[in-house]
């Protein structure tokens, strides 16, 4: 365990004010990508602070998140039409339009909704670009710093106790596939 803190930190410290062009880049990909964003943005916490880094994380994931987006928005909806028929892709438009930007904002604080899925969703499904853009940028906010925070926390008691590091991410990582076993088997009964 003190070897992956070490080569984040390392690594990250060795691109020196690279690293504040690199860490964002990171997570725009993770963003766009089905890749889990918690790493990059508990690094981030790790590198820069808590501020620092939750403002890292969240231009990053900005920018990802409006890519996808716009690529959705873009190219998306013939590709739609494609698998599904006309009636569902209304159906679908009018389930969104309903639930308006209270519906974005509730989404992005629901940790089970996938956070690329709900960008690429919204460009497919025509949601107005503004909405998308302010109702993202408020509704990531509570994620990038829980993840971001927990970084920073990380770092510090791995240094004051590896041990106890070990134990607590050991934990967590047994309880999230347990967790997500259980759940993958509610949804298939």
């Amino acid at each position: 365990m003190e070897e992956i803190f070490v080569n984040i930190e390392t690594w990250l410290g060795a691109l020196g004010a690279w690293a504040y062009v690199v860490a964002p880049l990171v997570m725009m990909v993770v963003a766009i990508l089905p890749v889990p964003a918690e790493a990059p943005a508990m690094a981030n916490g790790i590198l820069f602070g808590p501020l620092g880094g939750s403002l890292v994380t969240w231009t990053g994931a900005m920018a990802g998140a409006w890519v996808s987006y716009e690529v959705a928005h873009r190219w998306g909806r013939p590709v739609a039409r494609r698998f599904a028929s006309e009636r569902a892709v209304s159906h679908i438009d009018q389930a969104v339009e309903s639930a308006g930007w209270w519906g974005l904002i509730v989404l992005r604080l629901i940790p089970v909704v996938a956070f690329t899925a709900l960008n690429w969703g919204a460009g497919l499904c025509g949601v107005p670009r503004r909405r998308f853009l302010w109702t993202t940028a408020l509704g990531i906010v509570p994620g990038v710093v829980l993840f971001t925070w927990s970084g920073v926390g990380l770092s510090a008691l791995w240094r004051r106790s590896p041990l106890l590091t070990g134990v607590v991410v050991a934990f967590v990582a047994v309880g999230s596939i347990v967790w997500a076993f259980r759940r993958r088997r509610s949804t298939a009964s």
